[in-house]
């Protein structure tokens, strides 16, 4: 009995250290992962929204694919980190809306594309002929062979409209 006791006790006694220190390191690094989050939010906000300096998150309810809404305290125009399902997963893209209903920048955030292909829709070539466009979207060509990347992209600036929308800017 006591040849099976002791392998029990001990590997009993090493989860619980494991697990404590696991929980000290999250506790540890969750702000910090926090903040560097938010940082990268926010650069990514004034990537899209050009001459912005700080955001005003806005409360959105009732549009879970809106991750974050936010208007520039500036007055240039509103910042909408969208997501949809793309062909690898969650695909997460940054909207920068002006005061005028159009496009002011994209950005591809968070995503798991296929490299080199469904990917490509981060690329300058793709996103840079966002801006100026308004919600019509009318003019802008999907990648050739990321169709599923490039109609996630889409849909995402379409939420972003929706919100736009949603915040009285674009009624």
């Amino acid at each position: 009995m006591k040849e099976l006791l002791k392998p029990v006790v001990v590997l009993t006694v090493i989860c619980v250290v494991a697990s404590a220190l696991l929980g000290l390191t999250y506790d540890k690094t969750a702000p910090l992962i926090a903040q560097a989050e938010k940082e990268a939010s926010d650069a990514a906000m004034q990537a899209v929204v050009p001459g912005s300096t700080t955001f005003t998150e806005l409360a959105l309810e009732g549009m879970e694919n809106v991750l974050i809404a936010a208007k520039d305290d500036s007055g240039n125009g509103y910042a909408f980190k969208v997501k949809d399902k793309g062909f690898g997963g969650v695909y997460n893209v940054m909207v920068g809306i002006g005061n005028d209903g159009r496009i002011t920048g994209v950005k591809l955030l968070d995503n798991s594309e296929t490299p080199g292909l469904g990917s490509k829709t981060g690329a300058d070539a793709f996103t840079g002929q966002f801006p100026g466009k308004d919600k019509s979207l009318e003019g802008v060509d999907a990648v050739t062979g990321a169709t599923i990347s490039s109609n996630a992209f889409f849909r995402c600036v379409d939420t972003a409209y929706q919100a736009y929308e949603a915040v009285g800017e674009g009624a």
